[in-house]
């Protein structure tokens, strides 16, 4: 309780009294027992006089007196923070009220110390703000404190995206290369700056992937046939997790592997095995920068991550043999041998964009009929799947065998739109294709072409540019049995390049014509020269990225000279 017309100030042992305009003087300072270093203070905002307990100006640093100029105080402010702080003084006193400000000075050691005030703005007898009241306290331990609790909360939230990351770079890796690319980028996640698994293969063990080793330390610790044990072999041998928190560690259980701390720049290690499904034992050996213990919750991250990286090998190695097995199939299904056609200079190219067992529909090839007349084909079945490229098989044999029955272009094009329409009985399954056919009489240069639905070829003359051969597009094969086809004819001359692709060369994400013109540009400088070479800086060209990630397959044809 207090005295009538007194206020007393909560938790601060302060009391002072008030007028009927609630003036408050300072009348006492009687110190509670506390941790927190505080002081009472009174600024008479129209003299700028501050006067206040011997506290409130040994936390600023200044000599224990009675009162001193507000510029006294201002003076142990560090020069960066002035300007904040004197604009937030000018907004306070604008207008009566509460507040709180938090601010640094240069405290009695000439270290710097943070410092919390709050209190109140005093009206005078005009209303208007006439003097401030309040409590000033050293915030420098709660604040290290507070900055040290939202750096650990940011740091774990840092390390939980690039955990994030990291797993969902692991998802997309479908290649133990792109496995270790994932590896490299998120190793910081766990601290780590160093990696080696090792994993069964056939009837052995081996490392199938490692980074941030020199040559010498990967030989060292990953070396399983030795006499001498390393972390990783008994983590394998044991079934169970070996971690060596310093150099020491490593020396004292391996003392063969003395040498290596000296000249690595790894200084502590964790070796934590894991099962294959079929029950064999492998594991990933982390290495990290500096000496550190290894948490529950750290050790917990270095099984989830080893089972991660170990799950990511497994599904890489099945990719890249089903992908091994699909360019099989789909190399069965193209023409075998180098392909040649009398008075006529060819190059084909095939490049797959896809993983695993999503191989596509392309096709081309080179059908030498009667007469010497050679036909030139290119198709795109629709999809990317084995059932794609089975059709692609059989819908080139039967453009194949149309053509050698003596049929034109539009006819062979009609007869195969038939066959593939009298295929397509169930909607769900139906599959559609785009096909070109070019007969060339290398003899006389006469051209006779078909296209349904496919792009159109392109035409190069000796000193000339690229030009498209433009002809009637027609349906896809497959949609309408009963569409029909046009066939038109052009010429050409000796030296000609013609150019049939797909559609995978020539279309972007981006919808525009960039690869168009990338594709022209390659044909306008190099046609005149090996045509190898040519189909080589088709595909390499800069290109950007087709869509759906679709296969090219390109044919090149020149017109030799006639004898």
């Amino acid at each position: 309780m207090t005295r009538s017309g007194e206020i007393a100030h909560p938790g601060t042992g302060i009391q002072g009294s008030a007028d009927s305009l609630g003036n408050v003087a300072l009348t006492g300072f009687q110190p509670n027992a506390t941790n927190v270093d505080a002081g009472f203070f009174t600024w008479e905002i129209t003299t700028g006089e501050v006067s206040g307990d011997p506290a409130t100006f040994r936390l600023h640093g200044l000599p224990e007196q009675e009162s001193a100029p507000m510029a006294a105080f201002l003076s142990r402010v560090p020069e960066p923070d002035m300007a904040a702080v004197t604009q937030a003084l000018e907004r306070m006193i604008t207008k009566c009220g509460t507040y709180q400000i938090q601010y640094r000075v240069v405290g009695p050691d000439g270290g710097l110390r943070s410092m919390e005030a709050r209190g109140r703005v005093m009206p005078g007898p005009d209303g208007r703000p006439t003097r401030m009241v309040g409590l000033v306290m050293d915030i420098t331990a709660a604040s290290a404190s507070r900055d040290a609790e939202q750096r650990r909360l940011q740091n774990q939230a840092d390390s939980a995206n690039r955990t994030h990351q990291f797993t969902a770079a692991l998802a997309a890796a479908v290649t133990v290369d792109a496995i270790i690319a994932a590896a490299r980028e998120g190793l910081d996640a766990y601290g780590a700056n160093g990696l080696i698994m090792v994993a069964p293969r056939d009837d052995h063990l081996a490392i199938v992937a490692s980074c941030g080793f020199d040559e010498e330390s990967l030989a060292a610790l990953g070396d399983l046939a030795a006499s001498m044990t390393t972390p990783l072999a008994t983590a394998i041998g044991w079934r169970s997790p070996v971690y060596l928190s310093s150099a020491r560690a490593l020396i004292d259980d391996y003392p063969h592997l003395a040498s290596l701390p000296g000249r690595s720049h790894q200084q502590a290690w964790a070796a934590v095995p894991v099962t294959d499904p079929r029950g064999r034992t492998g594991a990933c050996l982390f290495a990290f920068p500096e000496p550190r213990e290894f948490t529950a919750g750290e050790r917990a991250q270095l099984f989830a991550a080893t089972a991660l990286l170990a799950q990511s090998v497994e599904r890489a190695r099945m990719y890249e043999s089903e992908h091994a097995l699909a360019r099989e199939l789909q190399r069965g299904m193209l023409p075998r041998g180098k392909l040649t056609a009398p008075g006529m200079t060819l190059a084909v190219r095939y490049l797959p964009a896809t993983s695993g067992l999503e191989i596509g529909g392309d096709f081309y090839d080179v059908i030498n009929l009667s007469g010497g007349h050679v036909g030139l084909a290119i198709g795109d079945v629709q999809g990317h799947n084995l059932l794609a490229a089975s059709l692609m098989g059989r819908l080139r044999t039967a453009v194949h065998a149309y053509a050698r029955d003596g049929h034109g272009p539009a006819q062979v094009m009609a007869r195969a739109n038939r066959w593939l329409a009298d295929l397509n009985t169930e909607p769900d399954m139906a599959l559609f294709a785009t096909c070109a056919l070019v007969v060339v009489d290398p003899a006389t240069g006469d051209i006779s072409m078909c296209r349904a639905g496919h792009p159109p070829p392109v035409q190069i003359s000796p000193g000339g540019g690229p030009r498209v051969m433009e002809c009637d597009g027609g349906l896809p094969l497959g949609v309408d049995a009963a569409s029909e086809y046009v066939t038109v004819t052009m010429h050409a001359e000796p030296g000609d390049v013609l150019l049939l692709t797909t559609d995978g060369l020539l279309e972007n994400d981006a919808g525009d014509d960039y690869n168009v013109r990338s594709v022209f540009a390659a044909l306008e400088h190099g046609a005149g020269g090996d045509l190898e070479s040519l189909a080589d800086d088709l595909l390499k060209g800069p290109r950007r990225p087709p869509r759906h990630s679709d296969d090219v397959a390109l044919l090149l044809a020149r017109l030799d000279p006639r004898s």
